[in-house]
C-alpha cells in the first residue's frame, strides 16, 4: 500500500475491487461504523442461516473427517520447501498479497521464498525485491502459525505477533502495533469508517477473549465463530496496514485448528482472490451497521460458507488426483 503523505490526520483509503488497497484524500460520510461498546449490540445470532448454507456447513462438518490432521513431518516438509505441500502453502500468501496490489509473478514465487539472497548482491528490481521479502516473511509466519500447539485458539498478543512476524522486515515501524490514526475504507459504493485508535485495544482484546471462549467450550460451531471473529476483526481494522492478510492467515489457522484441513492442498485465499469483488461487497453490506441493535452478518456468513466449500470441493479433488497419479505409476 503506498505511503499516506499525511499521517498525522486520518488515513483515507479505498477499495479497489480488482485487488488492494490506495489511499485517498476525500471523506466520504456514509455506512459509518462506530460503536461504542466493545460487544456486539444485537442479542443472539447476528445472522441468519438459510437452508443452502446450512447444507454446506452439514457437508464440511463430515469433511473434517475427509483430510487429516497435520503431522510434524508437513511442517518439516514446508520448512524445506518440498513441491507437494509447498506450492498450495506459497500460492495462497501469493494469492493473499494480489488481493492486496501487492503480488510476486509466478515466475518468480520460487526465488521469492528461497534461502535469503547475499545482502550485498544489487538488486536489479527494487519492487519486485520488496515484495519478495514480505512474500517470505508471509510465508515464514504462515507455516509458524500452522505448526503452532498453543492449548488457546486466540489471544490478544498471539494476533500482534503475527502481524509482527509477517511485516517486521518491510514495515517494521508498524508491525505489531496497533494503529495510532483512524482510517476510513472506501470504494464499491460504500464506506467504512473503522474503529477510532483509542478504543481500538479493548475491542479486539475482548473481541479475541470471546472468541477463544466460544472455541474452548465448544458450545457453538467453530466455524461460525471464525467467520464472525473475521468480520468483526476487518471492522476494528487494528493495524494502520496488513489487516486483510493478517485477516485471512487468521482464517486458515483458525479453520485449522477447527478441523478443516484443507488448506496444504488448496489455498482458500486463491478462492478469495477469483471472487474479490463479492468479498469486498460481502464484508461492506455486514459491517454496515456494524455493533448496533440491527446489525445482519448474513450477506458475510454466506460468502464465507461458500469460499470454504468451494475450497473443499477442490482441496478434495486435488487429494484425488494425487491418488490417481500415484495408483498409474
Amino acid at each position: 500500500m503506498p505511503k499516506n503523505e499525511d499521517l498525522d490526520s486520518e488515513v483515507h483509503t479505498t477499495v479497489r475491487l480488482a485487488g488492494g488497497l490506495r489511499y485517498v484524500s476525500e471523506t466520504v460520510n456514509e455506512n459509518v461504523i462506530d460503536a461504542t461498546e466493545p460487544a456486539p449490540a444485537r442479542k443472539g445470532l447476528r445472522y441468519t442461516i438459510s437452508h443452502a448454507t446450512l447444507g454446506k456447513l452439514e457437508k464440511l462438518a463430515r469433511a473434517r473427517f475427509e483430510i487429516r490432521e497435520l503431522t510434524p513431518d508437513d511442517v518439516i516438509r514446508w520448512q524445506k520447501g518440498d513441491d507437494e505441500p509447498f506450492w498450495p502453502i506459497a500460492q495462497s500468501v501469493n494469492a493473499s498479497s494480489e488481493i492486496e496490489g501487492e503480488e510476486v509473478p509466478a515466475s518468480q514465487l520460487e526465488l521469492a521464498l528461497a534461502a535469503a539472497t547475499d545482502p550485498s548482491e544489487r538488486r536489479i528490481d527494487e519492487e519486485l525485491d520488496r515484495r519478495r521479502e514480505a512474500i517470505r516473511s508471509i510465508y515464514d509466519t504462515y507455516v509458524w502459525v500452522l505448526s503452532d500447539q498453543r492449548r488457546a485458539f486466540l489471544s490478544y498478543d498471539y494476533v500482534l505477533e503475527i502481524h509482527r512476524r509477517m511485516f517486521a522486515s518491510t514495515k517494521d515501524e508498524v508491525a505489531g502495533r496497533i494503529k495510532d490514526k483512524r482510517v476510513e475504507i472506501h470504494g464499491g459504493g460504500y464506506s467504512i469508517r473503522t474503529l477510532q485508535p483509542e478504543k481500538t485495544e479493548d475491542f479486539l482484546r475482548r473481541l479475541c477473549e470471546r472468541a477463544n471462549e466460544s472455541y474452548m467450550t465448544g458450545e457453538d460451531s467453530r466455524f461460525l465463530i471464525t467467520a464472525e471473529f473475521i468480520l468483526d476483526f476487518l471492522a476494528i481494522h487494528p493495524f494502520h496496514d496488513g489487516n486483510g492478510r493478517t485477516a485471512r492467515l487468521l482464517s486458515t489457522y483458525l479453520l485449522e485448528r477447527s478441523g478443516y484441513h484443507f488448506a496444504r492442498f488448496y489455498p482458500l485465499d486463491s478462492i478469495i482472490l477469483e471472487t474479490r469483488s463479492d468479498y469486498y461487497r460481502a464484508l461492506f453490506n455486514a459491517q454496515r451497521q456494524w455493533y448496533q441493535s440491527d446489525e445482519d452478518l448474513t450477506t458475510w456468513v454466506e460468502y464465507y460458507t461458500n469460499a470454504v466449500f468451494n475450497q473443499y470441493l477442490r482441496a478434495m479433488q486435488r487429494v484425488k488426483d494425487q491418488h490417481e497419479r500415484q495408483d498409474s505409476v
